[in-house]
């Protein structure tokens, strides 16, 4: 990915300042000191926009590492800890920390879920579940704070969505969440406004014709309370055929769902219940976990363990690049944070400004 701002790009937008400020020396003098910093700040507002970045968070299960990056610099690779045991999902919480779902070692650790905060570097275990009923937790998602901003759980695995109450102090508490559906998997979790959630029913079965397992299944959702309501999109559907629904991200009316089997994007209107392909990176297991990033770009990594790749695609759905970790390995999560944004002034708006100041002060001089 290129930067998101060119030396070329911040010179012309530098040089039409400086060039408008010129021209304004031909206006009544009364005017010139506010069309002077409406034009100095216009080229604050272009730098402000094009400077925006953000800072990437990645979890991978194959090499048990929590990494960041940043969008402006994304060859370097940050890694914030190697102390996960399968890390397999991650989400931002309320508090601004990173939440990490861990299925464990299978012998001296338990699944669980583990907070870290970005600003003290700190990991801490918030949760531990259940090892025989409550393992492979593989999604996670928060409730509105008008529903209780509780943190939910879906699984890779047939069960009801967890709900882990007090995570944020105090005693976690782990408990069923959604009813009236008993789901197969669910490896997305998406959250609207109104309470309603969405979730990946998704199961993966062995195909010994093909030597491994196929994942197959739907999305459906459930209203604030847990309950179920119905299909939101079946498996193969859409152009293209959603095939195995994995992670999910809501953005407006849409409901984006990568789809696992055949590596494309699928995007559901949830006004029209219609449900089309949205973008392919033409490749099987090369997408599972979701995120968008504060200029609208789509995020998914990939599942396959070879390419060590996140995608990344426009508003149209066209491939708008790529970012590679030679560690990324087994992409579980994706958790985007916009960046503080840095206020830059303009040398030639700021020398233009100072030489126009400079010649008012003479000509006073000079009056007087």
């Amino acid at each position: 990915m290129s930067l998101p701002i060119s030396p070329t790009s911040l010179f012309t937008s530098a040089f039409a300042s400086a060039s408008r400020l010129c021209l304004i020396s031909s206006l009544p003098r009364g005017a010139q000191l506010a069309a002077r910093l409406i034009a100095i700040m216009g080229f604050v507002t272009c730098t402000l926009q094009s400077l925006k970045a953000d800072t990437v968070y990645v979890t991978s299960q194959s090499t048990n590492k929590l990494m960041s990056f940043d969008t402006a610099a994304p060859s370097t690779v940050a890694t914030l800890s190697s102390s996960l045991f399968k890390p397999s999902a991650m989400a931002q919480g309320p508090d601004g920390n990173l939440y990490i779902a861990e299925w464990g070692d299978g012998d001296t650790v338990d699944p669980r879920i583990s907070r870290y905060n970005p600003a003290t570097h700190q990991l801490s275990v918030v949760a531990t579940l259940d090892y025989a009923t409550q393992f492979n937790p593989s999604s996670l998602a928060f409730r509105t704070s008008a529903q209780g901003s509780e943190l939910l759980i879906g699984r890779l695995s047939s069960g009801p969505i967890l709900k882990v109450s007090g995570w944020n102090g105090g005693s976690a508490a782990v408990s069923n969440y959604t009813s009236g559906l008993s789901l197969d998997g669910g490896l997305g979790l998406a959250v609207a406004a109104d309470g309603t959630l969405y979730v990946s029913d998704t199961v993966y079965n062995y195909n010994s014709s093909l030597g491994y397992a196929v994942a197959s299944g739907k999305i459906v959702n459930f209203d604030a309370s847990g309950a179920y309501i119905g299909v939101v999109a079946t498996d193969g559907s859409g152009q293209g055929g959603l095939s195995g629904p994995t992670g999910l991200l809501l953005s407006g009316q849409m409901l984006y769902s990568t789809s696992v089997m055949n590596g494309k994007l699928f995007a559901t209107n949830l006004g029209t219940e219609s449900t089309a392909q949205f973008a392919t990176t033409g490749y099987p297991f090369e997408v599972g976990p979701i995120a968008q990033l504060s200029n609208g770009l789509l995020l998914a990594g990939s599942v396959s363990g070879q390419s060590n790749l996140i995608y990344q695609f426009s508003a149209n759905g066209s491939m708008a690049g790529t970012f590679f970790g030679s560690d990324f390995g087994t992409v579980s999560g994706i958790v985007a944070v916009p960046e503080p944004q840095t206020i830059l002034l303009s040398w030639f708006g700021i020398a233009c400004m100072a030489g126009w100041l400079r010649g008012k002060r003479t000509a006073r001089a000079t009056h007087a």
